[in-house]
């Protein structure tokens, strides 16, 4: 998987958003507890076959086998929440009013995307299919803590985001919000799902159609990294949005 990082400085203004009405709803209600157990399982599976092919080579340590297991929990996490991503997306494509497929031009569409997106200051992007992106925000320049509320920065970056994606209409969107985990289960969950929520209404503001764009929040199910330390933690609290197209 490729990430392309935005490296110019913030220019655009911010502009008139009105209040948008919508629903959403909590990760736990689009998948069981049981069901993102057995996501975390395929993808434990998958990583874990990798890494034994690889310590049969030689000889490994205690330390070895503890950063080996911290790596497999993060890819983990990560490879489960683009799985439920997608599912996401392929049921918004499913029945969302966005027309035809892109047909066999579907990887060069969406190529244009992740160099538009890739060139907004606080993004990367990441491919993680021919037809799929996963939009990352750098860590905190959403939301402050324990916050659902938009930084004023963070309006800009949304505002780039929103015009590649009214550009680019035939991609179904999906915001996912994450937390670390401190605090309860609950209240992460439903941080997650607000911070969602935040991002998605503010998008469908600024023109990207409702009926193409979810909110979905995680809780602390799906860690990028260990919450043991505070940089592990900061990189857990996050919202990414991914993008998915169609062929036909």
């Amino acid at each position: 998987m490729q990430r392309t990082k935005s490296s110019r400085t913030a220019t655009s203004e911010a502009r008139h958003r009105g209040p948008v009405a919508h629903t959403s709803r909590l990760a736990s209600r689009s998948f069981s507890r049981s069901g993102l157990t057995a996501l975390l399982g395929v993808a434990l599976l998958v990583l874990t076959a990798g890494c034994s092919a690889y310590q049969s080579t030689g000889g490994t340590t205690k330390r070895d086998k503890t950063k080996k297991g911290a790596a497999i929990g993060a890819a983990a996490g990560a490879a489960a929440a683009i799985l439920t991503g997608k599912h996401e997306a392929d049921e918004i494509l499913a029945r969302a009013a966005i027309g035809a497929g892109v047909g066999a031009g579907v990887g060069a569409y969406m190529d244009h995307q992740e160099e538009r997106l890739a060139r907004i200051p606080g993004t990367s992007v990441e491919r993680v299919g021919t037809d799929t992106l996963l939009v990352h925000f750098d860590s905190d320049v959403l939301f402050g803590v324990d916050s659902a509320t938009l930084d004023g920065d963070s309006r800009y970056t949304l505002d780039e985001v929103a015009d590649v994606l009214t550009e680019y209409r035939k991609t179904a969107v999906v915001v996912q919000g994450h937390t670390d985990s401190t605090g309860t289960e609950d209240h992460n969950l439903r941080l997650s799902q607000r911070r969602a929520d935040s991002v998605r209404g503010y998008l469908v503001g600024r023109g990207v159609a409702s009926d193409r764009i979810a909110a979905v929040g995680h809780g602390e199910a799906f860690p990028v990294a260990s919450n043991d330390s505070d940089w592990g933690r900061q990189q857990n609290r996050r919202v990414d949005i991914l993008l998915r197209a169609k062929a036909k």
